[in-house]
């Protein structure tokens, strides 16, 4: 999965379902997008959260 579907942006997270709209490259590529974009307002540290779930050590 490469592209990255808007659907799973939403007011305070991003939520998408595991095969469909999010995967671990989709993960990667937000997660890239947001170090840069912290990086570029001179953040040095973010904090990063999941569930529970199966797959949060994949993502």
């Amino acid at each position: 999965m490469s592209t990255i579907s808007p659907s799973i942006f939403k007011a305070y997270d991003i939520r998408g379902i595991i095969g469909k709209t999010l995967d671990a490259s989709v993960a990667q590529q937000v997660g890239q997008a947001f170090g840069a974009a912290a990086r570029e307002r001179g953040e040095s540290t973010v904090i990063i959260g999941r569930d529970g779930r199966l797959s949060g050590p994949e993502l």
